[in-house]
């Protein structure tokens, strides 16, 4: 069983590529009547596995599409969190994605896993990614590791048109520490 093999079953079942599932998969948590997870996560464990050994740049974008459409339970975010040994480049890898799926997964990543430079990373998409929840989710993260600088940052969003982003800030903002 590959990941690569395991995903296929999964686009042809959902009638999607990696391409258009971001656009095309609405408001989600259909992909939760998929009937294979539990071996769509066994293949993940064993991509982890290999990641552990050699970083490979094929492997690590098959398990970005995990990610992606694991969304609800975020059982291959925890596989990453608790097994993936260097997290650095796959984090890289998930936020320059296409993905935002997996993208507001690496930001609850950084607020849970020491990662090199994840301070740094979560600040960068708050400022520079347009998409609200990874923002929100983002800053929540960001909390939890320099709650100073998410309320500097959280500042900036009290005006924001995206009513929950604004939420958040307030809440971090109010938040004592």
């Amino acid at each position: 069983m590959s990941l690569e093999t395991e995903l296929a079953k999964f686009w042809e079942w959902a009638g999607m590529t990696p391409e258009t599932y971001p656009e095309n998969r609405g408001l989600g948590e259909w992909e939760a009547a998929y009937t294979e997870w539990e071996t769509l996560y066994k293949a993940a464990h064993e991509a982890v596995a290999q990641l552990n050994t050699e970083f490979n740049h094929d492997l690590a974008q098959q398990l970005v599409y995990a990610l992606a459409i694991d969304n609800e339970s975020e059982k291959v975010r925890e596989i990453i969190e608790e097994k993936l040994e260097s997290k650095l480049r796959f984090v890289k890898k998930v936020i320059n994605s296409n993905q935002p799926q997996a993208i507001w997964q690496i930001a609850e990543l950084l607020g849970n896993a020491e990662v090199e430079n994840g301070e740094q990373l979560l600040v960068n998409l708050i400022i520079r990614n347009d998409d609200k929840y990874i923002k929100r989710r983002a800053l929540l993260s960001l909390g939890k590791v320099n709650h100073q600088k998410a309320v500097e940052l959280a500042q900036k969003f009290l005006k924001d048109t995206d009513p929950f982003l604004r939420l958040v800030s307030k809440e971090i903002i109010k938040k004592k520490v």
